[in-house]
């Protein structure tokens, strides 16, 4: 170390003696450094070729078929709508792991040291970017590629460049609120704009019979066009670097805390931890409820299950967003035509509202206790908890399938679907946990227990399966009363498959 305590005591000075540290206790050479970066740009121009190849060749089959009248939305529209989606996620989820946080070593080794905060915590500002970075070029790169004209390379890179630039401003900026203390809006506002840009879309697209405006991107300047978003960019990762030594101790750890279980549990494919670590809050009631029509303990069941998910309005988001992405994929210029890619759009749409209902069993399997004081066994119990995920999944369901085949007859197929959704949702909400005593596999993120396969499709594999017959109208065009008679039967019998087996799971 170099004798100076001024410059050991400096935030730069401590991060430069850890790597020194780090680098003469490591057994990686610089030319094995150098195999990895070279391995992991080869593996991104492959992924960037792949996907480029499959929306040209998806591009040209849609190009093929026959248009449909009812889908009137440009594509340019979906994807721009989609583009948002995953930002507003990322966003989110930024506000709730930091952006800048301090690990657990990090905050016992460093924080307590009396060298500049803003010095120390210059490189996780370095590795948010860089994340943020990666993220935005993910996200704009389907965007570019999924244009009706196939791009040329100069406009793939300035829109990939802008959105880099402008994800560097949107953690600048994110810092300075987390600074300030004022991140927890974020994470609501986010959720409302991703529930209106899906929702407003499928509403117009189903209610007007025409669609003339198509989203483009402005004629300006292609230095303006990068220029705009560079200052952007550098100004606000100079703010969050003036403002970086203003955060507190405690928040840091905190944060750090939540990013280490989250990225320990997404490694290990623990998708019931990594929602625990970013998990929405609860709200306490605004005003007090009666409650008056409970009189039996199921009852109380239920307006329980009621009470958690009305506390928890990002659900509400995810039941809108649920039931508007089959109707947005339908009315869509190119995917309606594909009923492959509707079929794909039910499943995720109604798989993220079965999520959503099945908030109240995930927090009864983590905390029995209330269940267990209930006069009720653990097979009632599980039974009356599939009431509010019949009743949601209903609806969600019904309204979504009748929009999307515009008729009564689409809409009692997907009603009768529900009962296969809601048994997932309450399947999946009764899911094991992780069993590590067991044997391990080898995976690139490390060692996963074997049975991690069958944990994580653990409710949504019967969902899909009561989709069947949804997916076959879909084919046919068409959803006859046979149709509807299997899918009830079919539904029935996957709905009381699991919540039997979530029953045995819970005693």
């Amino acid at each position: 170390m170099n004798a100076d305590p001024t410059l050991e005591l400096s935030g730069a000075g401590v991060r430069r003696f850890t790597r020194r540290a780090t680098a003469e206790r490591a057994d990686t050479s610089w030319l094995t450094l150098g195999g990895d970066v070279l391995s992991a740009l080869t593996t991104a121009a492959v992924v960037v070729a792949v996907f480029g190849g499959a929306f040209a060749s998806l591009r040209e089959r849609i190009a093929a078929r026959p248009e449909t009248g009812s889908a009137v939305l440009p594509g340019e529209l979906t994807a721009l709508v989609a583009a948002v989606l995953v930002t507003a996620a990322v966003v989110a989820l930024l506000s709730r792991l930091g952006p800048v946080s301090a690990t657990p070593a990090t905050a016992a080794w460093w924080l307590p040291l009396p060298a500049g905060r803003r010095g120390l915590l210059r490189g996780e500002l370095r590795k948010v970017g860089l994340v943020a970075v990666v993220a935005a070029v993910v996200v704009a790169l389907p965007v570019v590629l999924a244009a009706p004209q196939a791009p040329s390379v100069p406009e793939v890179s300035v829109t990939v460049a802008g959105a880099a630039l402008l994800a560097l401003a949107v953690v600048g900026g994110l810092v300075v609120l987390q600074a300030g203390g004022r991140t927890g809006w974020v994470a609501p506002v986010t959720g409302a704009l991703a529930t209106v840009v899906v929702v407003v879309p499928a509403v117009g697209g189903t209610l007007v019979d025409g669609w003339d405006w198509v989203p483009s991107a402005p004629d300006v300047p292609l230095p303006l066009l990068i220029g705009v978003p560079a200052v952007l960019a550098v100004a606000g990762l100079v703010a969050a670097d003036r403002v970086s030594d203003r955060l507190a101790a405690g928040a840091l750890r905190e944060r750090g805390t939540a990013v280490f279980v989250a990225s320990a549990s997404a490694l290990s494919l623990d998708t019931r931890e990594l929602g625990r670590a970013l998990g929405t809050p609860v709200h306490p009631p605004r005003r007090q409820r009666s409650w008056s029509w409970v009189k039996e303990p199921w009852q109380a069941v239920v307006a329980g299950d009621l009470a958690v998910f009305s506390r928890s309005p990002w659900r509400w988001g995810q039941l809108a967003i649920g039931t508007a992405l089959p109707v947005l994929a339908a009315r869509t210029r190119g995917l309606g035509e594909v009923p492959g890619l509707v079929a794909v759009a039910v499943v995720i749409g109604w798989g993220l509202a079965a999520v959503a209902l099945g908030e109240p069993s995930r927090r009864a399997h983590g905390s029995p206790a209330a269940d267990r004081a209930m006069p009720l066994s653990s097979q009632d119990v599980v039974r009356a908890r599939a009431i509010v995920p019949l009743a949601g999944m209903a609806l969600v369901c019904g309204v979504s399938a009748g929009v999307v085949g515009l008729g009564w007859e689409w809409a009692v197929l997907g009603v009768l679907t529900a009962p296969a959704w809601a048994g997932a949702a309450v399947r999946g909400g009764y899911r094991p946990e992780l069993d590590w005593s067991g044997p391990v596999l080898s995976s690139p993120m490390g060692a996963v227990p074997t049975s991690v396969g069958v944990t994580l499709v653990r409710g949504l594999d019967l969902g899909v399966l009561g989709t069947i017959p949804f997916i076959v109208a879909l084919l046919l065009g068409e959803a006859p009363q046979l149709l509807q008679g299997i899918a009830l039967v079919v539904a029935a019998g996957l709905g009381a498959l699991a919540v039997g087996t979530a029953q045995r799971r819970s005693s």
